[in-house]
């Protein structure tokens, strides 16, 4: 936790990343394992990230995932895996991903476009949900800031649930979120100096932030 906020930084592909996030009181690292993402780490690589990035802190990041893919990666090493989908598709059951991984380790994240009603038939399914931006041609990763007023709603609603803000969060507007009362960010492209290139500057300045608002 950085000052009021858990934090989650998210693309992690290299080792050195890691240790300065895990060293600015980052609470998970997410590694993505889905092929077309600009982040994607092979799971030979992904073997090695692991072996820096203790258990308890690893989130596996994939899209549209099966049961037998997301028990593979807990099977790796993941302590919980984040699934991106988009309800109207059809193209994942998360029932079947809870009932496979069991609800304390998946992490939903449904696509949905901005002032949407939140489909409350997930919540039993999943311990957290990332409530990321929506752009029909993308699952998460896309820098554009989400609508805040919707998870602030969700979790003040829901609070035996984890909900996770991300969309284009970084040194302009973590203040903000965290004075507004969002209690888990979860940064990206934000924090980065190309997809997967951490910026140690900017993940400093978003710790700086957080912790100097918890002060006031």
């Amino acid at each position: 936790m950085i000052g009021p906020c858990e934090v989650k930084v998210c693309g992690i592909t290299r080792a050195a990343d890691a240790a300065v996030a895990l060293l600015l009181g980052a609470d998970w690292l997410g590694v993505n394992a889905w092929a077309r993402s600009p982040r994607f780490v092979d799971p030979p690589r992904r073997a090695a990230l692991l072996r820096e990035i203790p258990e308890a802190n690893r989130v596996a990041v994939t899209v549209n995932a099966s049961p037998a893919e997301v028990l593979d990666l807990l099977r790796e090493g993941f302590s919980a895996v984040q699934v991106h989908f988009d309800p109207a598709e059809r193209l994942c059951d998360p029932a079947a991903l809870s009932s496979a991984a069991g609800p304390g380790r998946l992490w939903l994240a449904p696509r949905l476009p901005a002032a949407a009603k939140f489909p409350e038939t997930l919540l039993p399914l999943a311990s957290a949900f990332v409530h990321d931006a929506h752009r029909a041609d993308a699952y998460g990763g896309t820098g554009l800031r989400g609508d805040w007023d919707r998870h602030l709603r969700l979790q003040a609603s829901h609070p035996g649930h984890r909900w996770i803000l991300a969309g284009g969060l970084g040194p302009d507007n973590v203040a903000e979120a965290a004075a507004r009362g969002v209690k888990a960010i979860d940064l990206n492209s934000g924090v980065e100096i190309s997809p997967g290139l951490k910026s140690v500057e900017k993940l400093y300045l978003v710790h700086e932030l957080l912790r100097k608002n918890v002060q006031k």
